[in-house]
């Protein structure tokens, strides 16, 4: 097992189910979704005014995000290693009449771009597909300009553990060392299984340190109550979603970095 051969198992995976994907899950192109069920930017602040600022999305997806984020007024750039999610994105943005930089490519390789050419960094749910994200996230801090901010969601370390619909609990076994997620079938194509890697907030604080970032904010998105008139704003849901809100609004999902790239000397 190589990183190269996880990372292909996971692209193919994606070309496989985006149809299902983008089809069974609601997203948002008004606003920016950072968990299921979850209040999305324009609650939470995170992000903060883009307007005529440069955005890159890593593991876009469809890009939803970005084409939020170009609705209100960013020069956006997405990025995902998934040819089907990008012909699924390009199809929105022509749908939304905005115009987005769209880049099909491994987001631990971005050569093609020069540095310090964006303000603001963005992935939700991309860094638990990547077997170390310190490339990226060195690649990340190449391409931002000085005290550019870096807004990383991805999925909780406690999603990796099982959750006890009977009893309402979650059975946590060994956080300082979750499982890696296998992926149900490998593809077609691949006989290596995609894989999904859950990382501790301190191997997260360890990895945006030391790849030159200050951490500002760590949030960990709440659903809105089911009685909360609120709760169709969710920028991201969906059946199996709505499925899987008992344990959603005792456990967080997804958890979200707020950095800052230090100045350099």
């Amino acid at each position: 097992m190589t990183t190269d051969s996880i990372k292909r198992a996971i692209r193919l995976g994606w070309d496989e189910m985006s149809e299902s994907y983008q089809m069974e899950t609601r997203i948002s192109l008004d606003d920016v979704h950072f968990s299921p069920l979850c209040p999305g930017e324009r609650e939470l602040g995170i992000i903060g005014d883009v307007r005529g600022k440069r955005t890159l999305e890593l593991a876009c997806g469809a890009a939803q995000n970005s084409i939020a984020l170009a609705k209100w007024g960013a020069d956006a750039t997405a990025i995902d290693m998934s040819v089907q999610q990008l012909a699924k994105a390009r199809e929105l943005a022509v749908k939304e009449g905005v115009a987005l930089n769209m880049i099909q490519c491994d987001i631990e390789r971005l050569a093609m771009l020069r540095d310090q050419c964006f303000d603001l960094v963005i992935s939700c749910f991309g860094m638990e597909f990547l077997p170390d994200p310190a490339a990226c996230l060195a690649e990340t801090n190449r391409l931002l300009q000085d005290d550019g901010m870096l807004v990383i969601g991805t999925v909780h370390p406690l999603t990796a553990f099982e959750w006890d619909a009977d009893e309402e609990m979650l059975r946590v076994t060994d956080y300082f060392n979750p499982p890696v997620e296998v992926w149900d079938e490998p593809t077609h194509d691949a006989s290596q299984n995609g894989l999904t890697f859950f990382r501790t907030v301190s191997e997260m604080f360890a990895l945006l340190a030391g790849a030159g970032f200050q951490v500002e904010q760590v949030i960990e998105p709440m659903p809105y109550h089911c009685a909360d008139s609120r709760r169709e704003q969710a920028p991201y849901g969906g059946a199996y979603w709505e499925s899987q809100r008992q344990r959603l609004s005792r456990v967080p999902f997804a958890i979200v970095y707020g950095a800052r790239k230090l100045r350099s000397l």
